[in-house]
C-alpha cells in the first residue's frame, strides 16, 4: 500500500481524472522510493503570535525566545510578523555555524535521513532517528491554536548536545536514603527551634511588632536555610548522579517535607504583568491537559546545563 491523502488519492486515480496507470502504480508499490526532503507547508500566516512550551519552559512568543540563543545570532524558535503574516521557523541544529532547520517561515523541512520512524497529522510531528545504532526521537512537537509545545528533542548544536528530555525515575531505595537524611535534619531543626524559642525575652512590642518573636523567627529562617543547604551538597557526594538530577530528586523530597517544602508562589503580590503572565499559562495548561500531564519532568539540556521552569516574556 502506499500512504496518501484523500485529495491526492482522487487525483491519482477516482474522481477527477487518473494521473498514473495500474502499471504505474504497482510499480512504485513494488519498488517505493524514500524521499531526501519532507516536505509541507503549515497554514500560520493568518496568526499573529504564538507561544511556546519548550520542556518545562515557557517562551512568550518567538521573538523572545533568547532563553535558547545559539552562538550566530540563531535562536531555536522564532517568529517573524515584518509582512504583516507569521512565520514560524524552529532550528533543528547547527553544523559548522549553518543552521538547519526542522520548519523554516512556515515551511516543514525535514531531512529524511536516517528517519527510523515518523508520526505527522499537521498538528503534531514525531520523528525517530537511528543513532549510533539505537532509535531515538529526534523531535516531538504539538501545534496547537495558541500554543506550540516542544516534549522531546536530540541534537546537536555546533558540536554541543541539545536534549529536551523526561528525567528517568530514581530507585526507591535512593529516594529513601534521602528522604532519611531530611527527616535527621527535621529533627535537628526542630531541636534548635525549640532551643531558639526558649531564649529569654529581651525587647517588648513596638509599633504593633513584638520584637522577640520577629527575632526569633528570622533566626530560625536562617538556621532552616543553612540546613538545607547542608542536605544539598552534604548528600550529593553519597550518589553517582549528574548534580541537576540530584537536585531534582532532592526537590522531590523537599516537597513532602513540613519543614522544608517551599509554599506554592502566589501570584496575588506579583507585577500586574507577570501575574497575568502566570494567569495565561495556567490558562493554557488546563485547556492542554492531556499534552501536559507528563511535561513536568522534562527538562532542556545544552552543553551540560539544564533549564526548567524558566519564563521568558
Amino acid at each position: 500500500m502506499i500512504p496518501i491523502c484523500d485529495k491526492c488519492h482522487r487525483r491519482i486515480h477516482g474522481e477527477g481524472g487518473s494521473v498514473f496507470s495500474k502499471d504505474e502504480l504497482y510499480g512504485y508499490k513494488a519498488a517505493p522510493k524514500k524521499p531526501a526532503i519532507l516536505r509541507d507547508r503549515l497554514p500560520l500566516e493568518e496568526k499573529r503570535r504564538y507561544s511556546f512550551f519548550i520542556g518545562g519552559n515557557f517562551v512568550a512568543d518567538g521573538q523572545k525566545a533568547s532563553l535558547f540563543g545559539f552562538p550566530g545570532g540563531h535562536s531555536l524558535t522564532s517568529i517573524d510578523t515584518s509582512l504583516g503574516i507569521l512565520r514560524l521557523s524552529i532550528l533543528a541544529g547547527i553544523q559548522n555555524n549553518e543552521p538547519f532547520y526542522l520548519i523554516r517561515e512556515n515551511e516543514l523541512v525535514s531531512d529524511c535521513e536516517n528517519i527510523w520512524d515518523m508520526r505527522y497529522s499537521g498538528s503534531s510531528l514525531k520523528i525517530w532517528r537511528v543513532f549510533n545504532g539505537k532509535k531515538q526521537v529526534f523531535v516531538d512537537l504539538v501545534i496547537e491554536p495558541d500554543v506550540i509545545i516542544l516534549r522531546r528533542m536530540s541534537s546537536s548544536f555546533n558540536g554541543k548536545v541539545f536534549r529536551v528530555y523526561k528525567l528517568r525515575a530514581p530507585q526507591k531505595r535512593q529516594v529513601d536514603k534521602i528522604a532519611n537524611k531530611v527527616n535527621q535534619y527535621e529533627e535537628l531543626y526542630r531541636e534548635k527551634s525549640a532551643q531558639i524559642d526558649s531564649q529569654p525575652r529581651i525587647g517588648g512590642v513596638y509599633d504593633g511588632i513584638d520584637i522577640d518573636a520577629h527575632i526569633k523567627q528570622a533566626r530560625k529562617d536562617i538556621l532552616k536555610t543553612l540546613l538545607e543547604q547542608e542536605l544539598r551538597y552534604g548528600l550529593f557526594e553519597r550518589f553517582d548522579w549528574e548534580w541537576p538530577y540530584y537536585q531534582w530528586v532532592l526537590q522531590g523530597v523537599l516537597k513532602q517535607s513540613p519543614v522544608f517544602q517551599r509554599p506554592e508562589q502566589s501570584t496575588i503580590n506579583l507585577p500586574p504583568r507577570l501575574k497575568a503572565l502566570h494567569e495565561r499559562i495556567a490558562g493554557i495548561k488546563a485547556k492542554y491537559k492531556e499534552h501536559f500531564e507528563e511535561l513536568g519532568d522534562v527538562v532542556v539540556e545544552y552543553d551540560g546545563m539544564v533549564l526548567s521552569g524558566n519564563l521568558v516574556a
